[in-house]
């Protein structure tokens, strides 16, 4: 069942439908707001949409890599997961 719950990035309040809990949500959003806090120290931009965006670009490159070393951990480990079972095969 979504819950409503009332978050406040960079002083906006935003209500949002979610099925997740509230520690889930109030995760999220300090993670946002903290992200944009960083741009904003890092960067000469002002306008809330631009340290938004640039929140969310800086996210979106944390999230790709984060896939990208899954994958290769993923095959890493069927990799080791068949020589095992070649050793205990001959």
């Amino acid at each position: 069942m979504k819950k409503v719950a009332e978050l406040k990035i960079f002083g906006h309040k935003l209500l949002v439908k979610s099925e997740e809990g509230e520690e889930y949500i109030r995760a999220v959003e300090d993670y946002l707001n903290t992200k944009i806090e960083e741009v904003k120290e890092n960067t000469k931009a002002v306008s809330t949409l631009d340290l938004a965006l640039l929140a969310a670009l800086n996210i979106t490159g944390e999230v790709i890599k984060t896939k990208e070393m899954l994958e290769r951990l993923g095959r890493k480990s069927e990799e080791l997961a068949q020589k095992i079972d070649r050793r205990l095969v001959s």
